[in-house]
């Protein structure tokens, strides 16, 4: 195995290649990622294994990248599609760089080869940082005043932490595959994947999600929210750039699929909601939990197989009724225990009352794994009268 400890690659020998980024939105190129790489004689080489090891110079690693970068950005002026560049630089090198010389050589790169600035992103990588990380953030901003994106790398792994997206306010957020092909695996990636869908649009960012191989890792990305997409599916790393609508046609047909079979899920879950609309057809008199669970009784009978736990609460939180919980056998459980009890802690509780007070119909939440199961499961809620509410818990 070479070790580029001892063959550092020579200038003539390093090129950038770039693989595209493409947007789920306008299905189309919107720019690449520069990555770097070594050619000896007719092999191509990543250039990953000699940025990863750590005895080599921290000097040699900048000498060899900054040579990439520039190499890249002529390249970019070169291009006329108005396509941005990603370029990947360490916390580390942005700021030992600025602290001892008051300059970013990317910003000059830039304006020697007239790129607009807006045209470059700035992605922070993936790396343990043992600086400042307030002063890093002020370094970052001069990029961004310039007008370039910033962007984090490998968000939810190693030392890309929440501290560092919520000081540096990135604009785009990227994350790796290998978590969502988890997700096939474990459930409890569902729901990280869906956190980071929730935290982009929290603080205005946009999901990239890279490492799509297949066009399953497609509708992956699609259900976890992903904006841009890239990988091998679309293009490795090549040294030149393609036409912006080279993925159209396929993308729209993967979309397409996607959004049918998505309708055709949301349309049997609400065709249940219907079902369970027609339950509570008048109002119900309800003064005591003795009451409570009398309604509820009358219920157990008419209720699709799938529900798994009834009960019933005020619109102030408080749990009225008993739980009836399904067994595996199919009979029902009553457990007094939860009389008393106040869901207002849940966050969408208020919400979802008020929303149905208003409207005066049920509502059906979106796909939660449940804290004592763990399995994945949606709950139906409707008004029973004007201070009592109905919840039905059911699998997916």
């Amino acid at each position: 195995m070479v070790r580029y400890s001892e063959m550092i690659p020579g200038e003539r020998e390093i090129l950038p290649f770039f693989q595209p980024i493409v947007s789920l939105q306008t299905q189309k190129v919107i720019g690449y990622e520069t990555l770097g790489r070594q050619k000896i004689g007719n092999e191509i080489r990543s250039l990953g294994p000699f940025f990863g090891d750590t005895s080599i110079q921290y000097e040699t690693h900048l000498r060899i990248d900054r040579i990439l970068r520039e190499q890249a950005i002529q390249k970019l002026s070169g291009d006329s599609s108005g396509a941005w560049l990603f370029i990947n630089l360490k916390p580390s090198w942005i700021y030992r760089m600025f602290r001892e010389t008051k300059t970013l050589p990317t910003l000059q790169f830039v304006e020697k080869h007239g790129i607009d600035p807006s045209r470059i992103v700035i992605e922070i990588t993936e790396e343990e940082f043992q600086g400042q990380l307030e002063e890093l953030t002020q370094i970052i901003e001069v990029y961004r005043r310039r007008g370039c994106t910033i962007a984090i790398d490998d968000i939810g792994s190693g030392f890309s932490n929440y501290d560092r997206i919520a000081t540096i306010q990135p604009k785009i957020l990227k994350m790796d595959l290998k978590i969502l092909k988890k997700s096939a695996v474990h459930k409890g990636y569902k729901a990280l994947l869906k956190s980071f869908s929730i935290l982009a649009s929290q603080i205005g960012a946009s999901l990239l999600v890279e490492g799509v191989e297949t066009k399953q890792d497609l509708h992956n990305a699609l259900e976890a929210g992903a904006r841009y997409v890239q990988g091998f599916l679309f293009s490795p790393a090549e040294p030149h750039f393609i036409t912006e609508d080279t993925f159209e046609e396929m993308l729209k047909k993967e979309i397409k699929l996607y959004t049918e079979q998505e309708l055709k899920k949301y349309r049997s879950l609400y065709a249940v909601q219907d079902s369970l609309n027609e339950l509570i057809t008048a109002e119900a008199w309800i003064v005591s939990a003795d009451d409570a669970d009398a309604l509820v009784q009358g219920l157990l009978t008419r209720v699709a197989e799938n529900v798994e736990r009834i009960y019933i609460c005020r619109e102030d939180g408080r749990q009225i009724s008993s739980n009836f919980t399904r067994t595996d056998l199919g009979a029902w459980r009553v457990d007094a225990a939860y009389r008393g009890s106040n869901w207002i802690w849940r966050p969408y509780f208020i919400p979802n009352v008020l929303q149905m007070s208003v409207q005066g119909q049920g509502n059906l939440s979106a796909v939660y794994t449940d804290l004592d199961s763990s399995r994945l499961m949606q709950t139906y809620s409707c008004p029973i009268n004007q201070h009592h509410y109905l919840f039905l818990d059911l699998f997916v």
